[in-house]
């Protein structure tokens, strides 16, 4: 399939679907690769009560930033749950894991809806902390279904992680590291554009 140029990409609201499953499943395998590694090192950092932790959400968003709105971004999302269900695999699968893996694919989704135009840093950030919040909200409702935790946790926890991912691992590392890399895959993008003309 023929990518998109970056003036299309910022304009256009359609969601892709017209993507090959091969091209879905290296884009979800490197966003495995990718995140799997930013994880295992946030688990260095450890976790501040009651459950904000760090996660390096920009190397997920980066991914989101150069590949078309629809298919791919949830093919991105998808890679990223997958890193996190494996480490999850090894430390002991706990029945609130699926509020978490909902949350990633929920959460890097609509990120991604404002991320199409990765020259746009103000929609770059909005996505990036918006994409956390939403992620953290749908997981951190297992600590009141599950858990049987105060409303008051649950929302210190949201907003903690909102800070942690979408801002702190989100925003303020995503904007410089996606315009260091728009003039590499420019380059990378450009045959592709032509081929479709």
């Amino acid at each position: 399939m023929a990518q998109p140029t970056e003036s299309t990409r910022g304009k256009s609201a359609a969601f892709t679907t017209d993507v090959e499953l091969t091209n879905l499943v290296v884009i979800a395998g490197l966003t495995a690769v990718l995140f799997a590694g930013a994880l295992a090192i946030g688990e260095g950092l450890g976790e501040i009560p009651p459950d904000i932790d760090w996660k390096a959400f920009f190397v997920v968003y980066t991914v989101i930033a150069f590949v078309p709105w629809g298919t791919p971004t949830i093919a991105a999302a998808v890679g990223a749950t997958l890193a996190e269900g494996i480490l999850d695999f090894f430390e002991g699968i706990e029945p609130d894991e699926p509020f978490g893996w909902t949350g990633y694919v929920v959460g890097f989704t609509v990120a991604g809806y404002f991320m199409k135009d990765p020259s746009n840093k103000v929609k770059l950030a909005f996505g990036a902390v918006l994409g956390a919040f939403i992620q953290f909200a749908i997981e951190g409702l297992s600590l009141i279904v599950i858990s049987g935790d105060a409303v008051s946790v649950y929302l210190t926890a949201l907003a903690g992680n909102t800070v942690t991912h979408g801002i702190i691992l989100g925003a303020i590392p995503l904007i410089p590291v996606v315009s260091a890399l728009q003039g590499r895959m420019k380059r990378v993008m450009a045959p592709a554009a032509q081929q479709s003309n």
